[in-house]
């Protein structure tokens, strides 16, 4: 199925919010991008439903905070996949770092392909699964099993 223009521009709106979210520019709650079923997938981690996919943003922002790490999310090569429905693909470049701003730039800390499953709910366009895949993974790259076991509700 090829995409309307209207409808890649609105599935990109929504990937492009989803890491200005990711990198705290952005204030939305990161499970509203999401349909009530809807999952986060990188590697082993898996996030699912608004109640796991809300407590795994707040850990995230907590944890940001908390060591003063800043991310950006560079989300290059963003192309419609084809098949029914609208999917998406990205190459998503992450640089990190901790401390106070500016931050001395460095290498990137991650590089990872993304698949973003995009549908239209009376609410506007929401993510039904979001999955990643590492290929490049540096010494600043989180550690997935804090961030499932914060999604499921587990004390660190």
């Amino acid at each position: 199925m090829s995409l309307s223009a209207d409808t890649f521009l609105a599935a990109q709106d929504l990937v492009l919010r989803f890491w200005a979210v990711v990198d705290e520019v952005d204030d939305t709650p990161g499970a509203a991008l999401f349909t009530p079923e809807g999952a986060l997938v990188i590697e082993s981690f898996r996030a699912e439903g608004t109640e796991e996919l809300s407590r795994y943003f707040a850990a995230r922002r907590k944890l940001s905070a908390e060591r003063q790490r800043a991310t950006r999310h560079l989300c290059t090569n963003l192309r419609a996949l084809p098949g029914e429905g609208t999917r998406l693909a990205a190459t998503v470049t992450v640089f990190s770092g901790t401390g106070t701003r500016p931050l001395p730039l460095e290498a990137p800390s991650s590089l990872a392909d993304f698949t973003f499953d995009c549908v239209e709910t009376p609410d506007g366009w929401r993510f039904r699964e979001v999955r990643g895949a590492l290929v490049f993974a540096g010494a600043d790259t989180p550690d997935l099993t804090k961030a499932a076991q914060a999604a499921k509700g587990v004390p660190a």
